[in-house]
């Protein structure tokens, strides 16, 4: 992870969750993978907004990450949910002890570390989110932040291991709405490598799109291209 979580980084997130429907889309999308009325780990939930999606899917759901901050959100928001089935964990995902019917991991890590770390876990399947390139998006050019592995490096180390895999490769709008010029700027600050306040500026302002509305007049598209790598214990028996 490349920021340290807080308010402001939380509000953003959920402001564009909210504006683009992005964790809904998603949850649709992993939610053939999982089984219904089974058990559900997510390894590095952050905020667990995908996971709130499919909370009703499963019979129970394991959030677990290393940040009090963001564990604090995910239990705060399954009381205002009713959500009894989810427990959360705040330690690191390799120390959290247990299995699952399905374990997966959403945009961390390096696939080596996740796989070694995870995979055992998972009684049925293991999924591994992905983004399409390693570079993120936001910011100038030559001040965007690596993010993990992605889907090419991802397929090459599982290939070189012999493990077999479902390869399901997603495109979503996942931008960022603002409140102001100003709130974007911050927003770019944050999400990218420290850029000289010109170029910083000028990069923003060739981004944002008008959107006409009073609570997010400004809006800076970004899509996100993933691939979703699903892994079943029953394809892989010589691995597990």
């Amino acid at each position: 992870m490349f920021f340290e979580w807080n308010e402001q980084i939380l509000q953003w997130l959920l402001d564009a969750s909210d504006y683009t429907g992005y964790n809904k889309k998603l949850a649709a999308m992993l939610r053939r993978y999982i089984t219904p009325g089974g058990t559900l780990c997510d390894m590095g939930c952050g905020m667990a907004l995908v996971d709130f999606e499919l909370a009703p899917l499963v019979r129970e759901l394991t959030c677990v990450d290393i940040s009090p901050f963001a564990i604090s959100f995910v239990e705060a928001q399954a009381r205002r949910r009713g959500l009894d089935s989810l427990r959360a964990l705040c330690c690191d995902g390799m120390q959290a002890s247990g299995e699952w019917d399905t374990v997966m991991a959403l945009f961390h890590g390096t696939v080596e570390l996740i796989c070694e770390g995870y995979l055992r876990r998972a009684k049925k399947q293991f999924i591994l989110v992905t983004h399409a390139e390693s570079e993120g998006q936001t910011g100038p050019e030559g001040y965007r932040v690596r993010k993990c592995d992605d889907v090419k490096s991802t397929a090459a180390w599982l290939e070189s291991k012999g493990l077999r895999y479902e390869l399901e490769r997603g495109s979503l709008e996942f931008g960022q709405p603002h409140r102001s010029f100003a709130d974007a700027l911050e927003y770019t600050r944050a999400f990218s490598r420290k850029a000289p306040e010109e170029l910083l500026e000028a990069h923003v302002r060739s981004k944002i799109t008008q959107t006409g509305r009073a609570d997010f007049p400004l809006y800076t598209p970004k899509t996100r291209d993933f691939g979703i790598f699903v892994i079943r214990r029953e394809d892989n028996a010589d691995f597990f």
